[in-house]
């Protein structure tokens, strides 16, 4: 229902300031190099068989990925959300450990996880390496994507099939069925996520798209070369996700709480010891294997590499909370201002333009993003920018806003908007309405957006390695180079650490807001 349009303040400033700060780079971009025709041909030229052959290698890599992850996502989100299974929220929160793991962390670990139990990596340096380390990090991404779907399937559609037909059939023709979106949208997001990825096949010395986009930028300094690469994998990124978008945009992936949807379990007294072999099997090789490779190699040479290492690491660690926690500020109030303004509570038909933005900016790979935000504010008139913290901040804001947006627009829809109509004829103001009615519903999906951008925040290596200015010590950038020529004990102690902050940021986190949010009774 169009209501009368107040107040648009808001989404003025969040839409505006997103488009020219994060979309126009993009843009600039791509028009430059087109327009410059010679340029334009001669690199075509340079697009031969081997370029081609090398893009359908990362495509069938990250397809294999998003199989694998998405099967086997799916059978954990079955389990832990349609089973009787007990100690299901402990095993859903240890499983979702790695998706806030960076990738490079994992790297690390199985790396020197085979050089310890066999003395060598060469089966990781090679497309397997990969695969595996991709694997383990999306595969609760698919277990979320799936889970929130079979938990939004009404048990009464369940229950009457079941009164004609056997369990498994009833998940076979209609469970599966009715998730077919969640599964499509599984396949989808971590197909674009493999594609993307950079620092794992860089650490593994493996040559995917990314890497060469990577090498002819940095390396050769063709930059026009490498900026009609990027055009390749963006227009394959946005086909995919634009193709599907209808499903992607609905998808609850990230949703706080569930909107009172009664969902059936079923009873596993039969396969109960199946079910928490396969629970323990993953959870050993996906989280406590690695960390305990880095913990055993961490403490090989004594406290030595651990001291070292936290020598190494604590003076980034301030700049990069303080980027982390600015951008994730920033990136919560772009996200509910897309949210909110494409919701039933403040319809604006503009604002669907502003989520295909947002969308738009989360497709394309973090390499090619950096180097549109190079181009960009590498200008005499944008100099405060390029050679500061804020291109920093901008590219983060323009990464990691649509996931605040989609967990901030699934929280909105469980919002009876009648609330929001009975304000409006009491004559409560927008701003008080705000304040005191939506902003307090919204506040967990506010802490979550806050906390989840802020972990990917700091362990974002693909743009941070990209975009930051002279001088500057990122906790992910300083890393990463260190442990290219650091000793195994060295690079397993500075990641331990790495991971250990990164466990530590959710519950520091949570105990800060825990006043606010017993305040508003939503602790529980």
């Amino acid at each position: 229902m169009v209501r009368k349009l107040v107040h648009n303040e808001l989404f003025i400033i969040g839409f505006a300031a997103f488009f020219i700060f994060a979309v126009l780079p993009v843009i600039y971009t791509i028009s430059i190099t087109f327009f410059n025709f010679q340029s334009v041909w001669a690199n075509l030229q340079e697009l031969n068989i081997s370029t081609f052959l090398l893009l359908l290698k990362s495509i069938l890599l990250s397809a294999f990925v998003a199989f694998l992850a998405t099967t086997i996502g799916s059978v954990l989100a079955f389990v832990l959300y349609k089973t009787t299974i007990r100690y299901s929220s402990f095993f859903k929160i240890l499983l979702l450990l790695p998706l806030f793991i960076s990738p490079y962390i994992l790297a690390v670990a199985w790396k020197e996880g085979f050089f310890l139990m066999f003395g060598s990596t060469l089966v990781l340096a090679s497309y397997w390496g990969v695969i595996i380390v991709f694997i383990s990090i999306y595969t609760p991404l698919s277990m979320l994507i799936v889970g929130n779907a079979l938990v939004n399937i009404s048990s009464e559609i369940e229950d009457s099939a079941l009164l004609m037909t056997s369990k498994r059939h009833v998940v076979l023709k209609i469970v599966i069925p009715l998730i077919k979106p969640a599964l499509i949208t599984s396949f989808i997001l971590i197909f674009i996520f493999s594609i993307s990825e950079f620092s794992v096949p860089s650490y593994f010395a493996v040559k995917v798209f990314t890497t060469e986009i990577f090498t002819q930028f940095s390396a050769f300094y063709n930059y026009s070369l490498a900026i009609l690469q990027s055009v390749l994998l963006v227009l394959l990124c946005l086909f995919l996700l634009f193709a599907e978008r209808k499903y992607i945009a609905n998808a609850p992936f990230l949703a706080i709480g569930n909107k009172g949807v009664v969902f059936k379990l079923y009873t596993i007294e039969k396969q109960k010891v199946l079910l928490y072999s396969i629970l323990v099997l993953w959870l050993f090789v996906s989280i406590f294997l690695p960390l305990t490779i880095l913990v055993a190699q961490s403490f090989s040479g004594g406290a030595m590499y651990l001291v070292q290492a936290i020598n190494l690491i604590k003076p980034t660690i301030l700049n990069s909370f303080f980027l982390a926690f600015v951008s994730s500020i920033i990136v919560v109030f772009i996200g509910f201002t897309a949210a909110y303004y494409n919701s039933e509570h403040h319809l604006i038909k503009l604002a669907k333009y502003f989520d295909l933005l947002l969308l738009f900016i989360f497709a394309i790979p973090s390499i090619i993003f950096g180097i549109s935000l190079i181009f960009f504010y590498n200008q005499a008139a944008l100099s405060m920018i390029y050679t500061s913290y804020a291109i920093l901040i901008i590219a983060f804001v323009g990464k990691f806003s649509f996931i605040a947006s989609k967990l901030i627009s699934n929280s909105l829809k469980q919002i009876p908007v009648s609330l929001d109509e009975a304000a409006q004829i009491q004559s409560i103001g927008f701003y008080k309405r705000l304040q005191m009615l939506i902003l307090p519903l919204l506040l967990p999906a506010f802490f979550a957006s806050f906390v989840i951008s802020f972990i990917f925040i700091v362990g974002e290596l693909g743009l941070s390695i990209m975009i930051y200015p002279p001088g500057a010590e990122i906790m992910s950038v300083k890393v990463y180079t260190i442990m290219a020529n650091a000793p195994h004990g060295l690079s397993s102690a500075m990641s331990l650490i790495v991971f250990l902050i990164t466990l530590g940021i959710i519950p520091f986190f949570y105990l800060l807001v825990r006043p606010m949010l017993n305040k508003y009774h939503l602790s529980k």
